[in-house]
């Protein structure tokens, strides 16, 4: 077992020791060869039947499998002052195999659509510290209408867990600053109560991208509504952005305009509701290139804003968001969990849970080599891996002193397929991980050779 993993399982709070054995040996095969079947990447049948039985096992959940990865992550959050707990929710198509009514051993498939939620947990320079909490349901098919639901019975009910999420860690870490964000599903009258009746010491910072005009309080005798107020508000200034490459358009520059104020949310009308006081901040694009959706972005949060450089870290925490969409793509496209065939919902989402823990290592090795590009690459690699790999690239002995953590990267995402030419920026999460899968085949060819002697 790799001393990464050790550290992942370490506080792993499961029903039976040898469960937590099991757990850490599983873990230790599929990352080694994620991208493949879990017969492919046991390989041995006493490992694979292992896998099965674990995930099967009705003694076992997906909150055991990720409650060691967790309290690993508490621990990574004690560095740090600013902690951004972003939270998402994205569709995984899975298909079940069925036997096929009169023809012997030939199975049909029929896809289901289940639903991820997580909270993932990431420095202000957006290195990935690991996910506090998941979720994982299917749609049942209600047929009441959602407005005469409660909102413990709605799915809306999963945004409201994740901020409590947040709270806990601000409780556990009165000292640190735990901010809790949200895209614009997040946009619940609920959330901002709930921050507002919670005490100080125990409540989490938050921004959430507004989804829905909203009636405010403007004077003691006036009322208007939020988009039309910001919009009439003296700018703070602008500054640009990057516009990250989505829908087949490439990555550009945009300038975006600053507004923010003090608002007081409003029930709607017909509606007596007590009121919530937020601060808003717009960033508004204002010459946006033609055919292109220009930015608007209307971020709702409980930090006090009033200056240019306040508005700015607001919108800056708010982008570090999207780092989460792309921990969705490793899950989905390096560890290829829609490709998993486990037939029952329990056995899945104890299997998605260990993927999950596996696409933290792969995202935060990307992030940080790029964030902290001069720590020596000791801090995430072994002696024996970094060694090995030097030599692999290098074919020379390696330095007694450990290159640094970029170096190491690229040398992996070198093993991967990356080309390193002038003009490649930094590599990204796939040929990084193919690089560590070859990385560790050669080292436990090394080990059998040595064993062997």
């Amino acid at each position: 077992m790799s001393d990464w993993v050790a550290g992942e399982i370490a506080g792993a709070r499961m029903k039976d020791r040898r469960l937590k054995t099991r757990l850490g040996q599983v873990l230790s095969k599929l990352s080694k060869d994620p991208e493949r079947s879990i017969p492919t990447a046991c390989k041995q049948w006493n490992d694979v039947l292992g896998a099965y039985r674990f995930f099967d096992n009705d003694r076992v959940d997906y909150g055991d499998v990720l409650s060691g990865h967790k309290a690993a992550t508490l621990e990574r959050m004690a560095g740090h002052q600013v902690i951004l707990v972003s939270q998402d929710t994205t569709f995984l198509n899975l298909a079940t195999s069925h036997p096929k009514e009169d023809f012997g051993t030939l199975k049909e498939s029929e896809r289901e659509e289940h639903l991820l939620h997580v909270n993932v947990a990431f420095t202000d320079q957006r290195v990935n510290l690991g996910v506090l909490s998941a979720q994982f349901w299917q749609r049942t098919g209600i047929t009441t209408h959602r407005t005469q639901r409660a909102t413990k019975d709605k799915e809306s009910q999963r945004w409201l867990d994740g901020y409590q999420s947040a709270c806990e860690v601000q409780g556990q870490y009165p000292d640190k600053w735990v901010i809790s964000i949200a895209d614009r599903e997040g946009d619940i009258r609920e959330w901002y109560e709930i921050a507002q009746e919670t005490k100080d010491s125990d409540a989490a910072s938050f921004i959430v991208r507004a989804k829905q005009e909203r009636r405010i309080a403007i004077d003691d005798d006036e009322q208007g509504y939020l988009w039309e107020w910001m919009a009439a508000r003296p700018s703070l200034g602008s500054y640009d952005i990057t516009v990250a490459a989505k829908g087949g358009k490439p990555a550009r520059s945009a300038r975006v305009s600053i507004r923010a104020g003090e608002v007081t949310l409003l029930g709607q009308l017909g509606r007596t509701l007590k009121p919530i006081t937020l601060h808003a901040v717009w960033a508004s694009e204002d010459a946006a290139p033609e055919a292109v959706a220009p930015i608007r972005w209307m971020l709702l949060t409980n930090i006090a804003v009033a200056t240019l450089a306040e508005a700015r870290a607001i919108i800056e925490w708010y982008r570090c968001r999207w780092e989460i969409e792309i921990y969705f793509r490793v899950i989905k496209n390096a560890c290829h969990i829609e490709a998993l065939r486990l037939q029952t919902a329990n056995r899945l989402y104890n299997a998605m849970a260990v993927y999950l823990i596996i696409a933290w290592r792969l995202h935060m090795l990307t992030m940080l080599a790029r964030e902290q590009p001069d720590v020596p690459c000791d801090t995430v690699l072994s002696e024996q891996e970094w060694q090995t790999l030097y030599i692999m690239q290098r074919e020379k002995p390696p330095p007694k002193k450990p290159p640094t953590l970029r170096e190491a990267t690229r040398m992996l995402a070198q093993q991967g397929g990356f080309l390193a030419r002038k003009g490649d920026g930094e590599p990204g999460t796939k040929t990084i991980w193919i690089g560590y899968t070859n990385l560790l085949a050669y080292i436990k060819a090394i080990n059998l050779v040595t064993k062997l002697k």
